[in-house]
C-alpha cells in the first residue's frame, strides 16, 4: 500500500511508501536508520510549494509537528526555531523578542529550512537571499550524525548547507539573525513599460524594496515599494497603500494555484532579459494572463546560490495550474540561458550538472561536500542525481 501525494500546485504527484511525520531528532535518526537498512530515499516536502520533482517514492517527511521558537539571545539578536516553522509563524515570535526578519519572499507559506534550502529570497538591491540571515543551521546526515554547521566553526560547509536543496542532511533547527522590528508603507501604482524603463534604476536606488509585475493583458507595470516609516500602528492609507509591521506588509497571499519558472540574471541584463520575454509572450503566447515578476537579489557568498558572486535580477514566469506549462517555460527558458541565467531551484528548469558547473563557480566543490556527508545518496532522487551529476 502506498500513499499518493502531490505537492501545493499539484505538478508533482508521487506514491511513495509512507510519509513520516517525526516529532523529534531521535524519531528522525531512527527513520534514517530504517531507510538505510532498506536502502531507500528519504526527502523532505516542507510545505509542497516547490515546482521541480524534489520528492521521493521512497520516504517523505513532513516536519509540521516539528515547528515551533526554541530560543534566542537577546544579545546577538538570533533566535532558533525548529525546522518546520512555517514563515508566516516567524512574525510574532520574532516581534515580540523586538526582532524583524531583515527581509522575506512575497510567499511566506514554506517552512524556513525549505526556504532556505532552495536560496528563496525577497527583493531590494541591498538585500541578499533569506539563507543570508541564517547565523547557524543543525542537521541529521544520512549516517544519523547530528551537525553544527555556523561560519566560524565550519565556514565552507555554512556555504554549502545554507542553500542545499536538502541533499546534505536533513535540517531540524534553524536559527535566524534578526534585526529590529520594523514598520513598513507600502505603495501601489501602475505604469507603462517606457515609464518603468525610464524609473527603474531610481526607483531600485530611492526605496528599500522595489518590484513590479508586467502584466500582458493591458502591458502595464504593477509597481510595488516598500519603505521604513516611522508609523507604529497598522493602516491603509488609501487603496493603494499600507502600514504595517514588515511580516505583515512584505508577503502577499498567493490563493490561485500556478506553477512558475524563475532564473536570475545579472543585475546589467535584467532589463533586456525582460523585454525579450515580454516580447516572446506577445508575439507567440497572447493568451498568456498571467504576469511576470521583475525583482533585485543583492549577491552572496554562498556556493550554489542563485546570487553567488554577482548582484542579480530575479525575472519570474508563471502559468495557471491547470494548463501545461512546458511551451511558455521552455521558450522563456531559452532566453535565460542566453542571458546566463541560473534557475531558482524550487521552480520549473532543465539545468544539469555540465551546465550548472560552467554557472557556478562554486558547483563543484558543493558536489564534493554533497558526496562526502551523503555517499550512498540517501537524499537524492533521479531529478537531483542529474543535477549533481550523480549516475
Amino acid at each position: 500500500m502506498t500513499l499518493e501525494w502531490q505537492s501545493w500546485s499539484g505538478r508533482q504527484r508521487h506514491h511513495a511508501l509512507a510519509l513520516e511525520t517525526p516529532n523529534s531528532e531521535d524519531e528522525i535518526i531512527s527513520l534514517l536508520a530504517k531507510a538505510e537498512n532498506e536502502n531507500r530515499t528519504v526527502r523532505t516536502i516542507g510545505s509542497a510549494h516547490s515546482f521541480v520533482p524534489f520528492w521521493t517514492d521512497d520516504y517523505l517527511v513532513s516536519l509540521d509537528n516539528y515547528r515551533g521558537l526554541i530560543s534566542s539571545n537577546s544579545a546577538t539578536g538570533e533566535a532558533t526555531f525548529r525546522a518546520g516553522t512555517k514563515l508566516h509563524e516567524l512574525g510574532e515570535p520574532l516581534w515580540d523578542l523586538g526582532l524583524s526578519m531583515e527581509n522575506m519572499g512575497d510567499i511566506d507559506r514554506q517552512s524556513i529550512a525549505g526556504a532556505i534550502s532552495t536560496g528563496t529570497h525577497g527583493t531590494g538591491s541591498a538585500f541578499q537571499n533569506i539563507p543570508s540571515q541564517v547565523s547557524r543551521l543543525r542537521m541529521v546526515t544520512a549516517s544519523g550524525d547530528i551537525l553544527t554547521i555556523d561560519e566560524s566553526s565550519s565556514p565552507e560547509y555554512f556555504q554549502a548547507a545554507r542553500v542545499s536543496m536538502g541533499t546534505l542532511g536533513l535540517i531540524t533547527e534553524v536559527t535566524l539573525r534578526g534585526i529590529p522590528a520594523y514598520y513598513l508603507h507600502e505603495r501601489n501604482w501602475l505604469a507603462s513599460v517606457d515609464e518603468c524603463a525610464e524609473q527603474r534604476e531610481s526607483l531600485i536606488a530611492s526605496n528599500r524594496n522595489w518590484e513590479f509585475f508586467w502584466l500582458p493583458a493591458s502591458d502595464k507595470c504593477s509597481m510595488k515599494s516598500l519603505n521604513l516609516t516611522e508609523e507604529t500602528k497598522s493602516y491603509k492609507p488609501s487603496k493603494w497603500e499600507e502600514v504595517g509591521p514588515s511580516y505583515h506588509i512584505i508577503p502577499s497571499a498567493r490563493e490561485d494555484k500556478f506553477n512558475e519558472m524563475e532564473f536570475s540574471v545579472p543585475a546589467e541584463a535584467g532589463w533586456a532579459c525582460f523585454l525579450e520575454i515580454r516580447q516572446m509572450m506577445k508575439t507567440d503566447f497572447p493568451e498568456v494572463v498571467w504576469p511576470v515578476e521583475y525583482r533585485t537579489l543583492k549577491g552572496d557568498d554562498m556556493l550554489i546560490s542563485s546570487a553567488s558572486g554577482r548582484d542579480t535580477v530575479t525575472i519570474s514566469v508563471h502559468q495557471d495550474a491547470s494548463i501545461d506549462p512546458s511551451p511558455l517555460f521552455d521558450a522563456a527558458e531559452a532566453i535565460f540561458r542566453a542571458h546566463q541565467g541560473r534557475p531558482h531551484w524550487g521552480k520549473v528548469h532543465h539545468y544539469e550538472a555540465a551546465e550548472l558547473a560552467d554557472s557556478l563557480t562554486g558547483f563543484n566543490r558543493f558536489c564534493e561536500i554533497r558526496q562526502d556527508l551523503d555517499p550512498e545518496g540517501r537524499f537524492l532522487n533521479p531529478f537531483l542525481s542529474k543535477i549533481f551529476g550523480v549516475r
